[in-house]
């Protein structure tokens, strides 16, 4: 969404031709689910994310690849231990997100929203619901740009997916952590722009795909 022409292709390309041995969505996962269980529990102990960090560090991987990934889980767990203080569910009931749920799609382009943390709660009287996606790799940091189309996906997808009809999307609750640089974003309370372009970009890739 905010990347150049240039690095946009590169990053399809790598999408088009993954490489067997990396694997982005499994690399952090470890600290996602240690730091999903924590937020979805009652908060009251980091005992989970505390005996992952043991359980990893016990281990004695013969590639510099998995240890390079396991280091970076340790680390992750760290930063977020750190975060305790910087975020807020707002009185909201959290639970666990799908493991596999269904996308968005645009175009005939699928956006794995795949959101951690759901929230559900009441204001002013009225059911909300909201989800909270969690982002670890420290090689790209969020912005309050790029965390704002995160939020405003995440938005849509409660609309589509998960919402009931009686129901509301609550915008606070659909916050950012970004793990890897420590920090939280909010939620956005403007979304009709951040969709268009994201299903505008959709249409740019669709358009683009077979000549990569």
């Amino acid at each position: 969404m905010v990347s150049k022409a240039a690095r946009q292709r590169k990053l399809l390309k790598d999408r088009k031709y993954p490489d067997e041995d990396f694997n982005m969505g499994m690399y952090h996962r470890e600290a996602a689910e240690a730091v999903s269980q924590y937020l979805a529990s009652d908060q009251l102990s980091t005992d989970g994310i505390d005996n992952q960090i043991a359980i990893i560090a016990q281990q004695a991987p013969t590639s510099v690849g998995t240890q390079r990934r396991l280091n970076a889980n340790i680390e992750a767990m760290e930063r977020f231990l750190s975060m305790l203080d910087d975020f807020d569910f707002k009185s909201a009931e959290p639970s666990l997100g799908e493991h596999s749920p269904p996308k968005l799609t645009y175009h005939g382009v699928e956006i794995s929203v795949r959101p951690e943390i759901i929230l559900r709660g009441t204001v002013k009287g009225k059911p909300v619901i909201g989800c909270v996606k969690l982002h670890f790799p420290k090689g790209f940091c969020m912005t309050e740009e790029t965390a704002g189309f995160v939020s405003a996906a995440v938005q849509e997808y409660c609309r589509r997916h998960i919402a009931t009809s009686e129901e509301a999307v609550y915008p606070a609750y659909c916050q950012v952590f970004d793990v890897g640089s420590g920090q939280v974003f909010e939620g956005v309370k403007a979304t009709k722009a951040r969709l268009k372009d994201i299903e505008d970009t959709c249409q740019n890739i669709a358009a683009i795909w077979a000549s990569i």
